[in-house]
């Protein structure tokens, strides 16, 4: 069922010795193993798996990417793909990691992908789920019935301490969700993680931003990634910090999905709904992020408006996503013309035919210009923080 929430919680039992109901605190791999495997067997009773080829050898190459960066290399992890539009991923002991189809569907980028697994993958170096288990004896209740029911089919001492029950299915409110500094540590080792890999750990920003701002589409559960907005308004201060402290600059373009600036071949004032414009000749009005920029009434150097208008774009759009500061915006006044570079590349020539205002210079017109780009870029940043 679309948006079905149901919580899913990873119990293991370790030492099991003849009715004894010790937790130990050292993870055996084999303990781990078996764990992983219960659980996966009743998790997949209860989800309908995706069988997608291109999306399972995506996800397979962005976790092979950032495995060997991470604490625990040796890990093979096996990826499961959920048919459900909910925006989620988890994983479970034993290097399995289910990915909800809506999350691939979702993320702007394979950084943002790369971030959230990560995030899942750092729970998993941590022992994360065991420990969260281990803390919340009433939830090994399960487990132990499986002791008791392993004794009486004739188990052996050393096989009831072996015994490993998982996957079980509480209801809300039983269940103890990853603790914040759970949740704070995977979000800073995702980001060391990130750093050392092809990905972008901005990505991890830019997702958790959204998710702040409540821009997924339905309720998310308290478990993985995911916490209540106010932490996760919270988590994006300290993501900025950890990435900053590994020496990288923050550009969210190039992680996420953003506008380019586009030109529009305008009518005469008063043409009819059927008139056909020719963008050679019609004015060509720039816009970024819904602000007017410019419109330019001439070609200059090119054979028409548009493939000047195109051409300003084209520069701006490389600017822009390369994180564009606006001091790197230069206007050089020659009187009857102004250039205008953006970072030493030419971006538009203004001569007095730009100048329509009366009184107006082509400095003039680039100045304002550069007004109408820091709007711009003050808009689509408030955006990104608010909405």
């Amino acid at each position: 069922m679309r948006r079905r929430r149901f919580m899913i919680c990873c119990v293991l039992i370790v030492a099991l010795a003849a009715c004894s109901a010790s937790f130990g605190k050292q993870w055996k791999p084999e303990d781990e193993a078996d764990a992983g495997a219960n659980t996966a067997a009743q998790i997949e009773k209860e989800v309908k798996l995706l069988e997608d080829a291109e999306a399972q050898q995506r996800v397979e190459a962005v976790v092979a990417e950032i495995v060997p960066h991470t604490d625990r290399p040796e890990v093979a992890y096996k990826i499961k793909l959920i048919d459900d539009d909910e925006v989620n991923a988890f994983t479970i002991p034993g290097g399995y990691i289910y990915v909800y189809k809506g999350l691939l569907n979702e993320v702007h980028s394979d950084d943002e992908l790369a971030a959230v697994l990560a995030h899942e993958i750092a729970h998993n170096c941590t022992y994360d789920a065991l420990d969260q288990a281990d803390r919340s004896k009433k939830l090994f209740l399960g487990s132990i019935s499986a002791a008791l029911v392993a004794m009486v089919l004739g188990a052996n001492t050393e096989q009831i301490s072996g015994v490993i029950t998982a996957g079980s299915y509480l209801q809300q409110g039983v269940l103890s969700h990853y603790s914040l500094e759970m949740e704070r540590r995977a979000d800073l080792n995702a980001v060391r993680f990130l750093a050392a890999s092809k990905y972008n750990p901005v990505g991890l920003l830019t997702f958790m931003e959204r998710l702040a701002s409540g821009m997924f589409d339905g309720p998310q559960i308290d478990y993985g990634i995911y916490e209540t907005h106010p932490q996760a308004t919270e988590r994006v201060g300290y993501i900025i910090q950890a990435i900053y402290d590994q020496g990288l600059e923050i550009n969210r373009r190039a992680v996420s999905k953003w506008d380019p600036p586009t030109f529009e071949s305008l009518k005469p004032e008063g043409a009819a709904e059927d008139f056909q414009v020719d963008p050679k000749t019609a004015p060509a009005k720039i816009t970024l992020w819904g602000e007017e920029l410019i419109t330019l009434t001439h070609p200059g150097e090119y054979e028409g408006i548009d493939q000047r208008a195109a051409a300003v774009c084209k520069v701006l759009t490389d600017a822009v996503a390369e994180r564009l500061n606006l001091y790197e915006v230069q206007i050089d006044d020659r009187g009857e013309t102004a250039l205008m570079t953006v970072r030493e590349k030419p971006l538009l020539t203004l001569d007095a035919r730009d100048a329509t205002v009366e009184g107006s210079t082509p400095a003039m017109v680039a100045e304002q210009f550069v007004h109408a780009l820091a709007r711009a870029i003050h808009r689509e940043r408030l955006q990104r923080r608010y909405h």
